[in-house]
């Protein structure tokens, strides 16, 4: 007999063929999956079962979304933000619904075509009735998370994935969606299960501070400097301290509490105490008898939240809020609409994409769509600011409180956002100084004046727009990861006009703007989609309107009009199909595919290499799927 140990994936294969038997917890496998294999041999399916079985109808399909629209539009940023952080993996995340229905998905495109082959999409159920053993069915049917990692999957075609998989809940503890990573990966990936189970509490979280507007929300920790992560307890009162709803860590701290609950049974002493209090935070014991720190959210403070009804109300205008920024390039309309939709409901934006993209357009047309239009749009230019004079600028100061300060103070840019929208243009160049300080200010939705005072509660949308690649900042210890991760609760790149689809019906819309009675010569036409516009929307404005100023009356807009500066950095446009331009597109590819390699893999690095967008880069080398 062989006594050598069995390697990782011999060890597997054993581990199947045992499920295949009908061992109900064999040595090595994950927990709940021989369970699983017992549910599903159970139910009669086969390991040979197709994968192409069980899928949604676009009609059906398109009900599904609808029915679950609030699921989703609270989720996709967590997508974005997942996705971010396993590009390059061969890996997809996946939204679906309490049925196990994929709803939404974003992966590597390296992986889509894998992926398609098992219906890893939109549309597939991934229940376990469906598809036998999986992370999705698995998390579904124990209400749990869930790892399933290669021949653990109950169906043979599904053997070459590993998938970790958590329920989202709502606020009243009940599973409303799943959240999943699923990739082609030779060993179980630990990390994937963390960035699920974070991605939903940060769902939750989300849905449960828009669920109550007239609430009041009570943030606690045993350790004051953990308020405002995903370590801390949420609990929802009403004004009479009765208990409306609690968040995953506050269910852990208080088990079996139902909805009508006092507060007695939650803190020791009164809610009336609490609301007293003349600090933002203060300390109580849990009747579980923990010490806490508490965070007191009264309704004012959480405006957000009545925002939740009103994304529908702002669709139909959204065309034209954002026809300044689009001619009909699809990239870059879907990327507004998304944008817009997970405004609606509070969470905050960060544009990313170089100078002149119209971050600042986008920032104007979001706010007029937003729930608080009504409210003034403060727009404060983080690299334009005197570093010495940037903390009172933006948080306000008292009378006195430096010398030249106004004998009356001032309230700051931050405070003038009340109500309304602070768009905080050049992020990247904040210094860390005020980063931490405006970290707070979001956390405690509350501002300090520079030289004491009380503390003034403030309520605001928040929009954050740079040309810098904050995530690279974050690494290099240049940007503080916390307010990173608060600011881009939806991250969103415009893309160079260089690399869009639309730029000649923008240059007739400009032109049409500005002049309705010009006219563009055929060889001016020819420069223009030819140049390479690294000064993007606001350098392709200015050329046009000084090209309609400098035209003869009458006569269209000709070469002669056009600025020295264009002429010499334009690049002749191919008109032909073959010859030539052949060799020239052969050549981009060439350059594309070396930058991606250069970059190991990493499509968005090499993007931002070669001065394209990334779903440029995805399109050119003809993999369609940008995630």
């Amino acid at each position: 007999m062989d006594d050598r140990p069995l390697s990782g994936r011999e060890e597997l294969v054993d581990v199947r063929r045992q499920l295949l038997a009908g061992d109900v917890s064999p040595p090595g496998a994950a927990d709940g999956v021989g369970a699983s294999w017992q549910r599903v041999q159970r139910a009669g399916l086969s390991p040979g079962l197709c994968a192409a079985d069980a899928m949604l109808d676009a009609v059906s399909l398109q009900l599904a979304r609808e029915e679950n629209e609030r699921l989703i539009a609270f989720a996709l940023p967590e997508l974005e933000n997942l996705h971010q952080q396993i590009a390059g993996s061969g890996s997809a995340v996946l939204l679906a619904d309490a049925d196990g229905v994929i709803l939404e998905r974003q992966g590597d495109p390296g992986f889509r075509e894998r992926s398609r082959q098992v219906a890893l999409s939109p549309g597939a159920c991934w229940g376990e009735g469906a598809r036998g053993t999986n992370a999705i069915g698995v998390a579904l049917a124990e209400g749990r998370c869930a790892s399933v990692h290669g021949p653990e999957h109950f169906l043979e075609c599904n053997t070459f994935l590993t998938c970790a998989a958590t329920p989202i809940r709502d606020p009243g503890g009940g599973i409303i969606g799943l959240l999943d990573v699923s990739g082609d990966q030779p060993a179980r990936q630990l990390h994937a299960l963390g960035l699920v189970r974070m991605g939903a509490r940060m769902i939750e979280n989300r849905m449960l501070a828009a669920e109550f507007p007239e609430a009041i929300y009570l943030h606690f920790h045993a350790r004051p400097e953990l308020l405002g992560t995903l370590g801390e307890g949420i609990a929802a009162v009403d004004g009479d301290g009765r208990l409306l709803a609690l968040n995953a860590v506050a269910r852990s701290h208080f088990a079996n509490l139902a909805p009508g609950t006092g507060f007695e049974a939650l803190f020791e002493g009164s809610l009336e105490h609490l609301l007293r209090g003349d600090s933002i935070s203060q300390m109580i014991r849990t009747t579980t008898g923990i010490t806490v720190c508490v965070r007191v959210i009264k309704p004012q403070q959480h405006g957000a939240a009545h925002s939740v009804h009103l994304a529908d109300a702002g669709h139909a205008r959204s065309q034209d809020q954002f026809s300044e920024l689009h001619a009909g390039d699809p990239a870059v309309a879907e990327t507004l609409q998304r944008a817009q939709r997970v405004f609606a409901r509070g969470i905050p934006l960060l544009i990313e994409g170089e100078t002149g993209t119209g971050k600042e357009w986008a920032a104007r047309a979001l706010h007029a769509l937003g729930p608080r239009s009504d409210g003034p749009l403060v727009t404060v230019n983080c690299a334009a600011i005197p570093e010495g004079l940037a903390e009172a600028e933006l948080f306000g100061y008292v009378p006195g409180a430096f010398t030249g300060a106004s004998a009356s103070g001032a309230d700051g840019r931050v405070m003038e956002a009340n109500g309304g929208t602070l768009f905080l243009d050049e992020i990247g160049d904040m210094p860390l100084a005020l980063q931490t300080r405006l970290l707070r200010v979001i956390q405690e939705r509350s501002v300090l004046p520079v030289g004491g005072g009380a503390p003034r509660e403030v309520d605001f949308s928040l929009i954050s727009a740079t040309n810098c690649d904050l995530a690279a900042m974050v690494a290099e210890g240049r940007f503080r990861a916390d307010l990173y991760y608060r600011l881009c609760g939806l991250r969103i790149q415009l893309p160079s006009l260089r690399s869009r689809a639309d730029l000649a019906g923008l240059i007739d819309r400009f032109i049409a703007d500005e002049d309705p009675q010009a006219a563009l010569s055929a060889v001016a036409r020819e420069k223009l989609l030819g140049h390479h516009w690294p000064g993007n929307l606001r350098e392709l404005h200015n050329v046009l309107r000084t090209a309609i100023a400098l035209r003869e009356p009458g006569r269209p807009i000709d070469i002669a009009d056009l600025p020295e500066t264009l002429m010499a950095n334009t690049a002749p446009v191919p008109l032909d199909v073959g010859g030539a331009s052949d060799d020239l597109r052969a050549a981009e590819r060439r350059c594309m595919e070396a930058a991606v390699a250069a970059h190991d893999g990493n499509y968005s690095a090499a993007a931002r290499s070669l001065g394209i967008s990334r779903s440029t880069l995805y399109r050119r080398l003809g993999r369609g799927d940008n995630g």
